[in-house]
């Protein structure tokens, strides 16, 4: 029976994730609570077998997650193009440091008031690169600073899981209000400068926005009509493989093992997947940000299925109402910051959700700021993110470990 099991559930995480993106792409209200979020809620229910005395290899599972995280980061940033950087507007582009600012100052401050109570070196190591990339940051700077810490693998699994459950709820809610009343909010707040030309003319001294990204490039469904797309983007996958090949060599060539410390690994990967993204035949290939998203999907399935249940109802109480001050506090520097600079209110909501949640949402809120002149800035913004944020996150983890 836990063979069997097993079998079943490595085959879920393979093939669930499709009729999931099926049909959050059909249904409205599946779509608002978002893919990653129902792969986790049926991983949730998968866990459950467990409890009743039957079980299959969680081992095995957390291992299959911790392969596809790897795998899908150089795969999203090989298809980020960074030189498209140069066309962002003035406001835009200080809109962004100033979230990139917001978040950090708040980790380091949750950390500090923390720190006699809650450690909190990893979840503030997360909290930077969730809050200026996404999903994908967030787990790679959780397995990696699991690594760092020295906490086992079951120890950084459930951390990891608190951290997402968090992150899907109260970053579930805030979305709402950014597609509701928002950004008649920040608008209030923050004064938005009236304009007699129309909203997609920029102003004399500022460079003309970069046009709007193809539907495609920041979904989760794509179409490959050729078999020389589909040997492409075989060839973006194999070499993300020889990414994480080159991390697990640095691994082996440093610590002797393979596979103990994600450290290597993950930072490997990112690094490599920036470095990648360079070269435009690569950056170019269809179909690479998807595929890697479909990983991540894989992955949030796989891990939530890995979950120990008595660990894990003790660790996402404390985690939630980390990620739950975190967010809320992010959200108030950052306006508090564009105040004092003067960024107006549009261009803060835009930042700010490129910042929370990356390129995929960006539409979404600024059609409801109705403001699609923003949705391309707002991208390239939510790209860098990704770029950067798992190397920002970790490198400011490492700091706040020096103070545990």
């Amino acid at each position: 029976m836990t063979t069997a099991l097993t079998v079943i559930s490595i085959l879920c995480i393979f093939a669930l994730p499709a009729p999931i993106v099926w049909l959050t792409r059909r249904n409205k209200i599946l779509g608002t609570i978002g893919a990653i979020a129902i792969c986790y809620l049926v991983g949730f229910a998968f866990s459950t077998i467990g409890l009743s005395g039957v079980s299959y290899d969680k081992g095995l599972t957390t291992t299959i997650a911790y392969v596809l995280v790897a795998l899908s980061i150089p795969l999203i940033l090989f298809s980020i193009d960074l030189r498209e950087l140069k066309k962002l507007t003035k406001g835009v582009a200080i809109g962004y440091a100033l979230c990139i600012v917001s978040v950090i100052i708040v980790a380091v401050a949750m950390f500090f008031i923390t720190l006699s109570f809650f450690p909190s070196a990893d979840l503030s190591a997360m909290i930077v690169g969730l809050y200026t990339g996404g999903t994908p940051n967030l787990n790679a700077i959780g397995a990696a600073m699991g690594s760092a810490m020295g906490q086992d693998v079951e120890t950084t699994r459930n951390v990891l899981n608190a951290a997402n459950v968090s992150d899907t709820l109260v970053g579930g809610l805030y979305f709402v209000l950014l597609i509701s009343f928002l950004p008649k909010v920040y608008r209030f707040l923050l004064n938005r400068r009236k304009r007699k030309q129309p909203l997609a003319t920029p102003a004399k001294d500022e460079p003309l926005p970069p046009p709007e990204p193809k539907k495609d490039d920041y979904a989760f469904g794509f179409s490959i009509k050729d078999w020389r797309s589909v040997l492409k983007l075989l060839g973006a996958f194999a070499l993300a493989v020889g990414c994480l090949g080159v991390g697990a060599l640095l691994e082996f060539l440093i610590e002797g093992t393979v596979g103990e410390n994600l450290l290597y690994i993950l930072l490997s990967v990112s690094i490599l997947g920036v470095a990648f993204s360079f070269i435009r035949p690569i950056r170019k290939i269809k179909g690479e940000y998807p595929l890697g998203m479909y990983l991540i999907l894989m992955f949030s399935l796989a891990l939530s299925m890995s979950i120990d249940w008595t660990v894990f109802l003790g660790e996402v109480l404390p985690t939630l109402a980390f990620f739950a001050c975190a967010q809320v506090s992010v959200i108030l520097v950052h306006i508090l910051l564009c105040k004092i600079v003067g960024v107006d209110g549009d261009t803060a909501i835009i930042t700010s959700t490129a910042g929370v949640y990356g390129p995929p949402f960006i539409a979404p809120v600024a059609k409801a700021a109705g403001r699609p002149d923003l949705i391309a800035p707002g991208v390239i913004c939510g790209a860098l993110g990704l770029a950067i944020g798992t190397l920002l996150g970790f490198g400011v983890g490492q700091i706040l470990l020096i103070f545990v």
